[in-house]
């Protein structure tokens, strides 16, 4: 047992939170979150598009996850808008999911200067998307960059744990974002978007966990995230955004009547150096709605 305290607005609320990863709380309660939720689809661009640069040029982190919620859901105020995201994600298929993500990535790919110093400020990168698994709703976009092929990005949508795309695909699109220029080895920028798994227990009992954990889960670290839930009634969200920690927001649904139709604004309940599994959300969750009544 862990005790915290939970500070809002001046008043302490005393919370008991069964937290096996405790080391992995850096914040809570505090007031003002190191990052701010995006409240549109363009300030969630600018913000992925300035994690995964950072990550890139200053960290020199060039394979990286990345995760974009699945539905408008996530700026909608209406209790339509917020169905799709229920559980966990979308409750459609791999083709449809697709079909909404691949915008978004090209999007963001033309947004990211992978060489810095604005070198794609004066033209846009030209995106190019190649299918890879129709039934998988799964993609390779090629985005190159109008300052060279040093500044090329690929970035691989919705790959899963079939065989196909690892040990197969990825380490072969990995092998081809290594270029030698001048003598010196390039890495350029690769993402995985939206992948399938979460943990070296997505792939299954056969699946060599160590070998999965050091190729995929250990090398590509997650740059920029955003994840939504229902929790107790509320919209959780889960962000995180390169260098900063992943942190905890709830708001109201729509259809609370507590909420009485207004617009409600997301609360910071906390950060974590790690992803919080969800028994520490609904803890967190519970001791907000228990202070609020």
């Amino acid at each position: 047992m862990m005790t915290a305290i939970l500070a809002r607005t001046g008043t302490f609320v005393m919370v008991a939170i069964l937290l096996e990863q405790a080391k992995c709380v850096t914040s809570l309660a505090s007031s003002v979150p190191p990052v701010f939720l995006p409240t549109s689809q363009s300030a969630m661009i600018k913000q992925a598009a300035s994690a995964i640069q950072t990550a890139l040029l200053d960290d020199k982190i060039h394979l990286q996850t990345i995760r974009l919620p699945l539905s408008e859901a996530m700026y909608s105020e209406s209790e339509e808008g917020f169905v799709a995201d229920r559980a966990i994600g979308w409750q459609g298929g791999p083709q449809e999911t697709y079909r909404y993500l691949s915008p978004l990535v090209r999007q963001l790919l033309q947004s990211v200067d992978t060489l810095g110093g604005g070198s794609n400020a004066a033209v846009l990168p030209r995106i190019q998307e190649q299918v890879m698994l129709d039934f998988d709703g799964s993609a390779l976009m090629t985005s190159e960059s109008p300052a060279g092929p040093l500044g090329d990005a690929q970035a691989l949508i919705q790959p899963n744990t079939d065989a196909y795309y690892y040990p197969k695909t990825i380490p072969t699109i990995e092998s081809q974002m290594v270029v030698q220029s001048n003598g010196t080895t390039v890495s350029r920028l690769f993402l995985l978007v939206n992948p399938a798994w979460r943990d070296v227990s997505s792939f299954g009992f056969l699946a060599p966990k160590e070998k999965v954990q050091r190729d995929l889960l250990d090398t590509y670290p997650t740059t920029y995230a955003v994840d939504q839930f229902v929790v107790r009634g509320q919209k959780c969200s889960l962000l995180k955004v390169w260098p900063h920690d992943w942190c905890v927001f709830v708001s109201n649904l729509p259809y609370d009547n507590d909420n009485n139709g207004d617009k409600s604004l997301a609360t910071f309940l906390g950060s974590f150096e790690e992803r919080p599994p969800y028994n520490v959300m609904d803890e967190l969750i519970l001791a907000a709605l228990q202070k609020k009544n």
